[in-house]
């Protein structure tokens, strides 16, 4: 198959939706189909292996990456679908695969011109995040567009693929019942080793032995960090020694200003240390310095990539329960029963005091991860969806006829995880559709 991906944001990048959309279109292409990005100009120095780039103009001289909407941004998705339209007739592309709300839009401008089936990825909900942005004044005005993009939006696809168990749910209650795949998790290289000792790591970083709670990602406003610092307050009244490491991913000189502000009004200044790591691959490398990490943000609509990152780096990690999608109390995760910092303290607390409670759950996340969000398999299950989006359209009798792909190894050897049952599988119905 031949696959049109929109990534509607600066891409690739080291945060949440670039990196999800990352992970599947590395799998997707090792598994041997030809995938081609259609993407912002905006992007960090990060390799796209096997698949191919394709960017706008750069009309604005803009390089910084941005989380959330900008002003600029418009002009960016409306240069997206002359982009897309470009790519899709020169390659002769057969489906799109929109990630999000924007590339959802830009699929739907470009569907009735290159006739073309969209899948829409769901990875939000605009209702959680939209208003917590600084691009708004008014949040009655935030929450209104939201509303409308909610039930609007995810319309647009004639199939949709949910990242979560929530995100299944909301698809559900718009009633998309009739055009929603299965949940689709999110991927993640299981065999990226974070490498480094842990006491060097420390020691670069000025820290001894006392328990480091972590978190990593951006800490943009809807991540709910001032949950994680006013949580300190309560951790540091049972053990003074703690410290908070926060290793923002996505530099942004307002919002560090802004946190260390926080940190300050709550008399914790000392015991915070903020971080941000020149690359992605820097910031995996340092993971190993923390006794916990910690996401939270409640009601997380969607299965947070850091939260797999942390696990895959055998990292015991505590959650809100309101946050979870498929995960074990004690066994793969510690969560907080109430989404308040009270709760949330409770949990880091009872976690940095038990190391036999840290060994479970860090081993019990790290099999998690490997059983469940091998990007791999997920890729296998991406491409089954793909398949299900082309079979009703006139289109399938043309990729029906080209050879099926063999998934390789980064050796070059037939990959056996999701691999030769699935793909065999998939070359009979191929065959027989034809």
């Amino acid at each position: 198959m031949k696959v049109c991906v929109l990534a509607a944001c600066p891409f690739p990048a080291n945060h949440g939706t670039p990196g999800s959309i990352r992970e599947l279109v590395e799998a997707t292409a090792e598994r041997g189909h030809e995938v081609h990005v259609v993407t912002y100009h905006i992007g960090e120095d990060l390799p796209l292996k096997g698949a191919r780039l394709h960017r706008i103009s750069d009309l604005t001289g803009e390089r910084q990456v941005i989380v959330g909407p900008t002003k600029l941004r418009p002009l960016y998705d409306l240069q997206m679908v002359f982009k897309a339209i470009e790519v899709i007739r020169r390659f002769d592309l057969d489906l799109i695969h929109a990630h999000g709300y924007e590339s959802a839009l830009v699929a739907g401008c470009c569907r009735p011109i290159v006739r073309r089936p969209v899948l829409y990825s769901a990875h939000n909900r605009m209702g959680d995040e939209l208003a917590s942005y600084d691009f708004f004044r008014s949040k009655r005005v935030a929450n209104a567009l939201a509303w409308v993009l909610d039930r609007t939006v995810p319309r647009i696809g004639n199939r949709c693929i949910p990242h979560s168990v929530n995100l299944q749910q909301f698809l559900l209650a718009r009633g998309l019942a009739g055009r929603s795949e299965p949940v689709l998790n999110f991927g993640v290289d299981v065999e990226r080793q974070q490498h480094g000792d842990r006491e060097q790591l420390r020691r670069h970083c000025g820290i001894g032995d006392e328990p480091i709670v972590l978190y990593s990602g951006v800490i943009d406003q809807f991540q709910r960090v001032d949950l994680l610092l006013a949580a300190m307050v309560h951790v540091l009244r049972r053990l003074p020694r703690a410290k908070l490491l926060l290793l923002s991913t996505v530099p942004n000189a307002k919002h560090e200003h802004e946190l260390r502000a926080a940190a300050e009004r709550l008399g914790i200044a000392r015991q915070v240390i903020l971080k941000v790591p020149t690359d992605m691959e820097r910031g995996l490398r340092l993971l190993p310095i923390g006794d916990v990490a910690v996401v939270p943000r409640p009601c997380t609509p969607g299965f947070p990539i850091k939260l797999l990152n942390y696990m895959i780096a055998r990292l015991p990690c505590v959650v809100y329960a309101s946050s979870t999608s498929g995960l074990t109390h004690g066994e793969h995760v510690w969560m907080a029963g109430d989404d308040t910092p009270e709760s949330l303290a409770a949990a880091i607390l009872r976690v940095l005091k038990d190391r036999a409670l840290r060994a479970r759950i860090s081993n019990g996340g790290y099999r998690f991860v490997r059983e469940r969000h091998d990007r791999r398999q997920i890729a296998a299950d991406l491409c089954r969806a793909y398949v299900r989006l082309l079979e009703p359209t006139r289109r399938w009798a043309e990729v029906s006829m080209r050879p099926s792909p063999r998934a390789l190894t980064p050796n070059g050897q037939r990959d056996e995880l999701g691999g030769s049952a699935q793909e065999d599988e998939l070359e009979a119905r191929i065959h027989a559709s034809a």
